[in-house]
């Protein structure tokens, strides 16, 4: 990523309208989609080396710039920031161990783990953890994924669940958790400095190596 990258996003943060957008679609072309488009296809091609059935393409991976308004009461149409999933599924991803990159206006981080598990997938998870939720505190508290991503594995938990899974919440509160998920946050000049972006973006998931190997194993794959 490059100062013309951000500054188009800055730009369009004050013009978030389609004529500006259309006046100015070679820059963003240029200066943004296809420098991020690259990057996301070396991020692939990476993450296929570490695991040969991520074969997804751009398309599949990347989220689009323009904004879904339709229930939202802010009707600016497009985004401040372009972002990808490299995984297994890319972007329908449910049950496999993802990275996750996102550059713009505003916020600039990576996310690893499994931000929207399914209900098979979640089934599994808690199974997992109850069956042994010493094996999966030392996952949690892995000294290289606590290296790329102080803050740990976070998401959304329930309040209760049945009362077999209450019982093993005393001893594992993640048993509660409906997303298992992690990010770093990234100044825009720390985006900008790296010389192999990509490189550095796979080291983040090759970071949660036990993570991964944990749900690949849990989805008996």
């Amino acid at each position: 990523m490059t100062e013309a990258y951000y500054r188009f996003f800055k730009q369009l943060a004050a013009n978030n309208n389609r004529d500006w957008f259309q006046a100015h679609k070679d820059e963003y072309l240029s200066n943004v989609f296809t420098p991020f488009k690259a990057l996301t296809e070396e991020v692939i091609v990476r993450m296929n080396d570490i695991d040969p059935n991520i074969q997804i393409t751009f398309k599949e991976s990347a989220f689009r710039i323009y904004r879904d308004v339709r229930f939202s009461k802010d009707k600016s149409p497009y985004k401040l920031w372009l972002g990808a999933v490299v995984g297994r599924k890319g972007r329908k991803n449910t049950q496999y161990p993802e990275i996750y990159f996102q550059f713009g206006y505003e916020q600039n981080f990576i996310g690893a783990g499994l931000y929207r598990p399914d209900k098979t997938t979640l089934q599994n998870i808690r199974t997992a953890i109850a069956d042994d939720p010493q094996a999966f505190d030392e996952i949690l508290h892995d000294k290289e994924m606590l290296k790329y991503f102080p803050k740990g594995i976070q998401g959304e938990c329930n309040k209760r669940l049945s009362k077999e899974w209450m019982a093993v919440a005393a001893k594992q509160a993640y048993i509660l958790n409906k997303q298992f998920f992690t990010y770093k946050e990234l100044s825009k000049q720390e985006v900008i400095s790296k010389s192999n972006l990509a490189l550095f973006i796979t080291k983040h998931y090759l970071a949660m190596q036990r993570w991964n190997q944990f749900l690949i194993e849990i989805n008996n794959v």
